[in-house]
């Protein structure tokens, strides 16, 4: 019988060291840097609001900030800096005294106008003194009802105008109808008056005479009458008598 064959030991082998390899890469987590970006909050504000240029994914070794009025860093007008190792900023030429710099480079706006609309840069340092920057925009409307245009305004407007104005002359006319139907009814309370020297107008000015009482008929008109009856009333013998 001839001798067991043994597994060789201490032999190497490649593909060993190709999985070792990607089993380190599998676990390396690569440092990456991230792009900061500007948002405008709110995104479209009225005359007269407050506006944040919020700053997002700033790094940690930024040394100052640096804000323009442009749309890049080069040839705008400075508004303001911020140096955080003495936390102080630092006015520029575009500076108007309504902007605040933040710690985390975000720049603040109070009581924005329509001249304040436009592009804005923020520009940062690092402790290696490299540069960076981002731009953002910010959106100023007039002071008027949110997401409607002028004209839609306007038309509301004359709208409301012309019903106030409907509801006036309704209101007069009820007034003016009332008013006609009291003194109607007060006229026909009331007697017409008199002129002064007439009659009333519903009366005749002469009235007829009133029949006075009868006149006693004397006795010798009587006896013309062929009433004999009346003849043979009259006693004699008192006529003789005396």
């Amino acid at each position: 019988m001839g001798p067991p064959s043994v597994a060789p030991h201490g032999g190497h082998r490649p593909w060993q060291g190709l999985l070792i390899t990607a089993s380190l890469l599998t676990f390396w987590d690569l440092p990456t840097t991230v792009q900061f970006t500007i948002e405008a909050l709110p995104s479209s504000a009225a005359e007269g609001k407050d506006v944040l240029l919020l700053a997002c994914n700033i790094s940690e070794t930024i040394q100052a900030y640096y804000w323009h009025k442009g749309k890049t860093a080069e040839g705008s007008p400075l508004i303001a800096g911020y140096l955080i190792d003495v936390q102080v900023n630092i006015p520029g030429t575009a500076y108007s005294s309504r902007e605040t710099i933040y710690s985390n480079g975000s720049l603040l706006f109070q009581n924005v106008t329509l001249e304040d609309a436009g592009s804005y840069t923020l520009r940062t340092i690092n402790a290696n003194y490299d540069s960076d920057q981002a731009t953002g925009q910010l959106h100023v409307h007039q002071n008027n009802i949110p997401g409607l245009p002028v004209g839609a305004v306007a038309g509301i407007v004359t709208g409301v105008l012309v019903g106030v104005a409907l509801v006036a002359a309704l209101l007069c006319f009820l007034l003016l109808a009332r008013t006609g139907r009291a003194s109607i009814q007060r006229d026909l309370r009331e007697p017409p008056a008199s002129t002064p020297g007439h009659g009333p107008s519903h009366r005749s000015a002469f009235s007829a005479p009133l029949p006075g009482p009868r006149t006693t008929t004397p006795l010798y008109e009587e006896l013309l009458h062929s009433d004999a009856n009346i003849y043979c009333r009259i006693d004699h013998k008192a006529d003789v008598v005396s």
